[in-house]
């Protein structure tokens, strides 16, 4: 008798892994809460012209500092400008910068990581005293620095958002390699014949992600923030672009005279997207590593 499993008899490991994180979140409220807040921050980039209720850059100074109200949900702003509408069309600009600024980090920081933990040498070392370099400011006075120089646009602050990320993700990609490429599975491939490239990316990277997989979310919760607080001191994205951090800064000048709803809202905005990337961190470090949520 064969014992070949039949196609029907083959385990579905794409169904198990669902199911197996299914549990995962039903044992989980705080993931599945962060979880909820992504996906409705996905729905607000995806139907922002379906979602709001009148155009976001168009000023209205008879409408000046309105409070919320039938015909405005939230308010509106110095100008005018419909604070809710304002406010779905953000998160299309803090999302985009973000995800695009970790992204470039992710993809150039990792390759940098493993030919650093694996090839040491000067070449190393120099990389090293480079990223040493640029994490010896304070973030933010970095970033403030970097956009300055570039100059005041959305991409430009993704770029300088990804440098200032970029020896985040190379150290954590080359402290695992450190440590990987003394493990006998590594000796194995050698002994077998396996060139630098194989062992780099068949033996090491697999094994060495699960951190960087982890940080990208923080990552990005961090840049939320500090795309929020560059435009905030003026630094960011310029108006009349809708941005969190800059409708906050519009109305601090207004909150003393008791008029909280044209910072209190993009505040709160600001507040929920970055607890949804810390809670699904949180729940991504469990996942990954089951021992830790012990």
């Amino acid at each position: 008798m064969s014992a070949t499993m039949t196609p029907a008899e083959t385990p579905n490991t794409d169904l198990s892994a669902t199911s197996d994180l299914g549990r995962f979140l039903v044992r989980r409220p705080a993931a599945l809460i962060g979880l909820t807040l992504l996906v409705l921050q996905i729905l607000a980039i995806i139907f922002a012209p379906v979602l709001s209720t009148h155009d976001p850059m168009q000023a209205n100074a008879l409408r000046s500092l309105q409070p919320p109200s039938w015909e405005n949900w939230l308010g509106t702003d110095v100008s005018g400008m419909d604070i809710y509408s304002r406010i779905i069309y953000a998160t299309r600009i803090n999302l985009l910068i973000s995800v695009t600024a970790v992204g470039a980090a992710f993809i150039v920081g990792v390759p940098i990581g493993l030919l650093v933990g694996y090839y040491r040498g000067w070449a190393s070392n120099l990389t090293m005293r480079v990223f040493d370099f640029v994490q010896s400011f304070p973030v933010f006075v970095m970033g403030m620095a970097l956009v300055s120089v570039m100059g005041q646009e959305i991409w430009n602050v993704a770029i300088a958002l990804g440098v200032l990320f970029t020896p985040v993700f190379a150290r954590l990609i080359r402290a695992e390699t450190l440590s990987l490429r003394e493990r006998s599975f590594i000796a194995a491939a050698k002994c077998s014949g396996a060139t630098d490239i194989k062992i780099l990316f068949r033996h090491i990277l697999p094994n060495a992600l699960s951190p960087a997989i982890v940080q990208i979310s923080i990552s990005i919760g961090m840049a939320i923030l500090l795309t929020a607080g560059l435009s905030f001191i003026g630094a960011g994205v310029r108006m009349p672009t809708p941005e969190w951090g800059l409708m906050v800064s519009t109305g601090s000048q207004q909150m003393i005279l008791g008029i909280w709803w044209v910072s209190f809202f993009p505040g709160l905005a600001i507040i929920l997207s970055v607890l949804s990337f810390a809670l699904i961190a949180d729940a991504a470090r469990d996942f990954i590593d089951p021992r830790r949520a012990r």
